[in-house]
């Protein structure tokens, strides 16, 4: 049966009270699973992806139902304990656990069922879903796709949430610029839809910073019909450092080519080399046009790099096995492989300008940082030059006060990644510093007038709050701030960059 919202606020101020009590109390006819601390299944349910981090939910729930939601965000507001949704639990700094103890954590994975209207192409996807099982449910119902990242596991909640970055976003855009529509429980626990006549300052900042303003259930999507014949790329080059400068320059004067169709995708992936010094240099990405031009458009690229790559690997295939190669092998998600799915890591992230590219001074401190730092580090590292920019691309032709989302006007987004050795906790301390002297390579080398910003996907919990507020929302800041006490005046919905 349906839980009331008294009988779930009486059965948690008995916890507060007097320590947990059997599931069964809690959820009268077993409605909904609720794991509390000390109990069996508490550790699982609890467990972050980022091992690096460690939180004590007061329990974590996991309805069936938007009005289960409800119900359970009714429960946090009653009690003054902050609520936060959880869809695959892949946030950086575990804000999808509250990002600090104490918090009820509504996880939504049982709220994944996909329906595509064949008429409209529009979808209603469940927030629970994880990015490869959406792919796989749109092109299988009507031959459909939407835009959003390379990993199948990653939830799909926080990804829309917050941006939702993938290979085909420069021709479609980031997964949350195809919302048209999302239900939401707001933080008094009553159900609204919200879009562009409906709830429509709700709507803007949900495309954006959503988690600060409700618990989105179901997500509304303008889906495309998938590219039939996608062409998967992948060069490496194994350079030592001189020859490291000149690859990645030549990565980006080729980003900079205002002949880049915005039907192609890639990034730059920088690793240690084999060699003391060195780095790997690997480009991938795929093409969504006819597979006979795509020669024709990377060759200048290939041209200005070094002549030391490895052979290439190019497959045009199906639009499903486009994502298999892009996801390393696999697309859909199952119990063994979410339960596996952790690493012990930190990020950062910044983007940069599509007007200035970075400095000959910038690059080249960048190399040599981690040709030097990176060699002897012994953390594992890598970096990720993005490529969401140029002339024809979506992502910057949406204006930067259209949505929540605020970092529009870039060339690259550049994710610096560092993990533990052996990907299991502790987190070496010496994390910190190689990252944060791995980013002033390129700061410390650029004009102070040079404007930054970064991803809030990528998000990193060590920046204070007058960096993040302008590197993830620039001028969007203050409106947020705005909607925020219309929707929110109890910061029910509260982690520690929440609005």
């Amino acid at each position: 049966m349906l839980l009331t919202s008294a009988f779930v606020a009486f059965s948690f101020l008995r916890l507060a009270i007097s320590g947990p009590p059997s599931p069964e109390s809690i959820l009268g006819n077993d409605s909904i699973q609720v794991y509390f601390q000390g109990e069996p299944g508490y550790q699982n349910a609890s467990r972050a992806f980022n091992m690096r981090l460690d939180f004590e939910p007061l329990a974590v729930a996991f309805p069936n139902s938007t009005e289960e939601v409800a119900d359970l965000v009714k429960v946090g507001a009653q009690l003054g304990v902050p609520v936060n949704a959880r869809s695959g639990g892949h946030s950086y700094a575990a804000y999808g656990l509250g990002g600090a103890d104490g918090h009820l954590i509504v996880d939504l994975s049982n709220i994944k069922d996909i329906h595509v209207d064949n008429s409209t192409g529009v979808a209603v996807v469940g927030a629970g879903n994880r990015l490869g099982d959406v792919a796989t449910a749109l092109f299988d119902q009507a031959g459909r796709a939407i835009p959003h990242g390379l990993c199948p596991l990653v939830g799909l909640g926080g990804h829309a949430a917050f941006g939702g970055y993938g290979f085909t976003s420069r021709q479609w855009g980031l997964t949350l610029d195809n919302v048209i529509g999302a239900t939401v429980v707001l933080a008094d626990g009553t159900i609204v839809n919200a879009s562009s006549t409906e709830q429509p300052d709700l709507f803007w900042a949900l495309r954006g910073a959503a988690p600060s303003f409700g618990i989105i259930t179901y997500y509304h999507f303008q889906t495309y019909v998938a590219p039939a014949q996608p062409t998967y790329f992948r060069y490496i080059w194994l350079l030592p450092l001189d020859e490291g400068i000149k690859g990645i320059s030549a990565y980006q004067n080729f980003s900079f080519s205002p002949a880049i169709p915005k039907e192609i995708g890639f990034y730059m992936y920088i690793t240690k080399g084999v060699n003391r010094g060195d780095l790997n240099l690997t480009v991938f990405g795929s093409y969504y046009g006819e597979p006979d031009q795509y020669e024709a458009i990377i060759q200048p690229f290939l041209d200005a790099m070094p002549n030391t790559s490895l052979p290439a690997q190019i497959n045009v295939t199906s639009w499903i096995d486009n994502l298999v190669l892009l996801g390393n092998g696999n697309i859909t998600s199952t119990p063994e492989s979410r339960a596996s799915d952790s690493n012990t890591f930190y990020t950062k992230s910044i983007t940069t300008s599509p007007d200035t590219p970075l400095s000959e001074e910038a690059i080249t401190a960048f190399a040599n940082w981690l040709s030097v730092e990176g060699w002897y580090t012994d953390t594992n590292w890598f970096v990720e030059l993005e490529f969401w920019g140029g002339n024809s691309s979506k992502i910057v032709q949406v204006p930067s006060n259209a949505t929540a989302y605020y970092n529009r006007n870039e060339m690259w987004t550049i994710q610096f990644y560092t993990s533990s050795p052996d990907y299991e906790p502790p987190f070496p301390k010496e994390g910190f510093a190689f990252l944060d002297g791995l980013v002033a390579s390129i700061t410390a080398n650029e004009p102070d007038s040079y404007k930054y910003g970064a991803y809030p996907n990528y998000v990193d919990p060590r920046l204070p709050p007058s960096e993040w507020h302008e590197l993830y929302y620039g001028s969007n800041y203050d409106r947020l701030r705005q909607i925020k006490t219309q929707y929110d005046p109890n910061n029910v919905f509260m982690f520690p960059q929440s609005m």
